[in-house]
């Protein structure tokens, strides 16, 4: 592990990160679940939608916020310093037990789960004010249950997203169930804030 630490408008957080992503692939990772580990890696569309939470804290503070993909915790932890009450979700138990450590780093509290995004009764009981996402739209198989949870898990989604392939695919899919405001977060990330 490294340490890293990314400098938010709420202040700096200090987060271990996996030394070489690369090196977490194992034989499950190109198998028919392919276990890619996506969550070891700090993306430009985390920093930048954690950088966007940290300015929201009247609008989060006492929300109850579901995180998809919360990887090493860099959204989750701001989420929490914002005064959101947060549970991370992650497809890796690795993902979710360094985004605790994390936290606990960072003197925030949160709840973590593993969840799979192809089985809704593995997400974590609600009901949630506000779902976030931070680059999950990196495979064309994540568009179609994504599309479908969002508005089971919550009244509105914001999705941080740095210009996938198949980005355009998911928003004609949430495109008739959800109102949608769009907003640049610098560089080539956008926001989308949809409501259902």
């Amino acid at each position: 592990m490294r340490r890293e630490t990314v400098t938010l408008p709420s202040g700096p957080v200090e987060l271990l990160v996996p030394l070489d992503p690369e090196a977490l692939l194992d034989e499950r990772a190109l198998g028919d679940a392919e276990f890619i580990p996506y969550w070891a890696e700090l993306w430009p569309s985390a920093l930048a939608l954690a950088a966007e939470v940290a300015t929201r804290t009247v609008e989060l503070s006492g929300t109850r916020v579901l995180e998809l993909g919360c990887g090493v915790g860099l959204v989750a932890i701001s989420l929490a310093r914002a005064g959101a009450h947060v549970h991370a979700t992650d497809w890796s138990a690795d993902a979710v037990a360094l985004t605790l450590d994390n936290a606990v780093r960072n003197d925030v509290a949160l709840e973590g789960a593993v969840a799979d995004w192809f089985r809704a009764d593995s997400m974590p009981a609600g009901p949630f004010d506000l779902v976030v996402a931070a680059d999950v739209l990196y495979e064309r198989r994540n568009v179609a249950p994504l599309a479908a949870l969002l508005p089971e898990l919550a009244p509105r989604a914001w999705v941080a997203d740095p210009g996938r392939a198949f980005t355009p695919e998911f928003l004609d899919a949430v495109a008739g169930r959800a109102s949608r405001h769009d907003v640049g977060l610098g560089g080539t990330v956008s926001f989308y804030d949809l409501r259902f």
